[in-house]
């Protein structure tokens, strides 16, 4: 365990949240559990015990909170190191209800940081006066593949053997590496956090596939995404999609790691030539999961605006085509009567508006002047 990281306040009482603490409790570490008091009900199971069962792969049993709270004041109270866990279209929230709890030297962990998170926390707390006193870090997703079974347990189905990482600013990647990979080994670093942003998985696999079976979720309400929803056409699409990605991955001078090889080295799928059979060969993972039952879920309404959006806006800014993510991001707004492209995660939300690609690239590390 690295010197000076015991006690870790999680912030976010959902699926990880729930698999994080009690893997990390269960490994060594103190954690608090936060949730906003608006969804209280997530924690109420554990909320007179502490204690989160936990299940499935890797350390098993009963792990004891030190703290489960709504009270982001006293969560936040000696905790050495802060790690939300929330959905893409939460993080601008989470990072304002930080501000007037943000102490000198204080570490936020984004776990994950989705399609550009440590960028969202960087602007925020750039406009309230304190980003100088707060170091930013991220993984591009989640550690796991987790569900809650009840109230009260989580099972873990897999452990990602390589999740990316990064800081903001790139800085100060090795610094905050060295902190926070006691708590998780699997972590490999990468130049910044566009590059751990557009190695999310989430783009590729998740809104294209809502979109293209949107009658059949909403007229069933029961629907498994990737045993169902991605059939050899749908995985055409996706594959198309994976290609716009590393189109913007080029541009910037990055790694292009494609959708087959993503899967099969994070752990999620078989090593496979064929996008389709990969999917259906991740037994135990991909295949057990059931939902979106309704077009509410997060696939559509997390990574169409935050993933799909934040890449097309990239798109644009560095000269890039992105046809389809334009088409599925057109699509997913029709769907949802909301325009996406105005409430989702556009460049001026990052604070990389006007930029060119090199400087976004240099702004990435060396983050804002103030």
């Amino acid at each position: 365990m690295a010197t000076g990281v015991k006690k870790i306040t999680i912030l976010g009482g959902g699926n990880g949240g729930f698999a994080a603490a009690a893997d990390l409790i269960l490994r060594g570490f103190e954690v608090t559990l936060y949730e906003d008091p608006k969804f209280a009900s997530s924690i109420a199971g554990i909320k007179d015990t502490g204690i989160i069962n936990l299940e499935g792969v890797g350390p098993v049993g009963a792990a004891k909170l030190q703290k489960v709270t709504t009270d982001l004041a006293d969560a936040l109270a000696d905790a050495d190191l802060v790690m939300p866990i929330s959905p893409a279209f939460a993080q601008e929230a989470v990072a304002k209800s930080l501000v007037p709890h943000v102490r000198e030297g204080m570490i936020i962990f984004l776990v994950p940081g989705s399609c550009g998170g440590g960028l969202v926390y960087g602007k925020v707390f750039h406009e309230a006066g304190v980003f100088q006193k707060v170091k930013i870090c991220e993984v591009n997703t989640l550690p796991y593949a987790a569900r809650k079974i009840n109230e009260n347990t989580v099972k873990i189905l897999m452990r990602d053997p390589v999740i990316w990482f990064s800081a903001f600013p790139a800085k100060y990647n090795q610094e905050l590496f060295d902190v926070v990979k006691p708590l998780f080994d699997s972590i490999t670093m990468m130049k910044d956090v566009l590059e751990t942003a557009l190695n999310n998985g989430n783009i590729d696999s998740h809104p294209a596939p809502v979109v293209l079976n949107a009658g059949k979720i909403e007229y069933y309400h029961k629907h498994f995404h990737y045993k169902e929803g991605i059939t050899p056409s749908v995985a055409r699409v996706v594959w198309k999609v994976n290609e716009e990605r590393m189109a913007l991955c080029e541009a910037l001078g990055y790694e292009k790691i494609n959708i087959l090889d993503r899967l099969y080295i994070t752990g999620y799928c078989p090593k496979s030539d064929d996008l389709y059979s990969a999917y259906q060969g991740s037994i135990g993972i991909f295949m057990d999961i059931e939902g979106p039952n309704d077009l509410s879920g997060r696939y559509l309404t997390e990574d169409a605006p935050c993933s799909l959006v934040f890449c097309a806006n990239l798109g644009r800014a560095l000269g890039v085509k992105t046809p389809i993510m334009d088409s599925i991001a057109n699509l997913a707004s029709a769907l949802r009567n909301e325009d996406y492209w105005v409430t989702g995660r556009t460049l001026d939300k990052l604070g990389l508006d006007g930029m060119t690609g090199e400087q976004m690239k240099q702004f990435v590390m060396e983050g804002y002047q103030d």
